[in-house]
């Protein structure tokens, strides 16, 4: 379906939300007309069809390839549904004169908890307590299988990557844990240590964590990061928690460092493959956590999210920058279409 000449256009390739409802009365009473898509595997040409002439493009987890962008001949603004946007191909973009943009921090706080909510559960052993419970008898509960494990005072946690998210994690665990050492290479030694953490290398901080908690972004330098030789490293017994993208973790190296017992316990709100198949075998070992990439949410932090894509529409038609830019570099193009 196209709009009319004069129509400001946007379109969402897909959503998370239970409804839209919200969006599309805000787009009608701003004038902008507005179409909502449920794309998210869908192939480029099914993208390009759906949303050729929109001026904006909305986008949670649909792969923008530079074939799709090719074929937005609209376009001035791609806005990615949350803080990643490594499914948006930035290289073309830029080269057609394309803004995009993501939305970050929303739920900064709300990433950190549900990893430091998973390294507790873990470092506890609660889902092997619970199947202790579970399978009691008359003679009582096995015990034995959930132990040992030590005071949560006594572990050395590992945080990799200290932005907004990674920052909420080190004050988290510092108010529990022993040490918190945090390895980012891109943040002032000092702004780590005013969040409570200790700047360190990262082949020291996994060797020495009881925990090691990822907070990183997925890119060139973090994809396979934590592949079978940097998992051999971490400290026997270690467990590892990963809230960010799932390709920064080697599955199969996971898979087998906790069959092996190299590593006790694993938190995944991020997997490689997304989602995981009912039958991996990562569901049948004890003492990991799987959640369906929901660290992202709560209601506050998804309104406050919607709100601000709105926000960032309106602004790009009425010839404006949005809130955050991931491209800037390019404004200094001739060809920038948002002007």
């Amino acid at each position: 379906m196209a709009s009319t000449n004069n129509t400001f256009t946007c379109v969402t390739t897909d959503y998370v939300e239970p409804d839209m409802n919200w969006e599309v009365e805000q787009y009608e009473s701003l004038d902008i007309a507005y179409r909502l898509n449920q794309l998210r595997k869908a192939p480029p040409e099914e993208i390009i069809a759906a949303a050729a002439d929109a001026h904006v493009l909305i986008v949670d987890q649909a792969k923008i390839t530079r074939e799709v962008i090719e074929g937005l001949t609209e376009c001035k603004l791609i806005i990615r549904h949350g803080d990643g946007y490594d499914n948006l191909n930035i290289n073309a973009a830029i080269e057609h004169g394309i803004v995009c943009a993501n939305e970050p921090g929303f739920w900064s706080r709300e990433v950190a908890e549900q990893a430091f909510a998973m390294a507790l559960s873990l470092a506890l052993k609660i889902p092997i307590q619970e199947s202790v419970a579970r399978r009691g008898t008359d003679e009582g509960w096995k015990y034995e299988e959930a132990m040992p494990y030590g005071s949560l005072s006594t572990r050395t946690v590992g945080v990799v990557g200290c932005g907004k998210i990674g920052a909420h994690a080190v004050r988290l665990f510092g108010k529990l844990m022993d040490r918190v050492l945090v390895y980012d290479p891109v943040v002032k030694s000092s702004d780590i240590e005013e969040a409570g953490g200790m700047p360190v290398m990262l082949e020291e901080l996994v060797t020495q964590s009881d925990i090691v908690s990822i907070h990183v972004p997925a890119n060139s330098h973090t994809i396979g990061l934590f592949n079978s030789a940097l998992i051999g490293k971490m400290k026997k017994g270690a467990i590892l928690i990963n809230s960010s993208r799932g390709t920064i973790v080697d599955t199969a190296a996971l898979t087998d460092a906790l069959k092996s017992g190299r590593l006790s316990g694993a938190g995944l709100d991020a997997t490689d493959p997304e989602p995981l198949p009912g039958d991996h075998p990562l569901f049948s070992i004890p003492n990991v956590i799987i959640t369906p990439h929901m660290g992202w949410y709560s209601e506050d932090a998804l309104w406050n999210l919607r709100e601000q894509i709105v926000t960032d529409v309106l602004a790009a038609r009425d010839g404006q920058m949005p809130y955050s830019v991931v491209n800037p570099e390019v404004l200094e193009r001739d060809n920038l279409r948002l002007r």
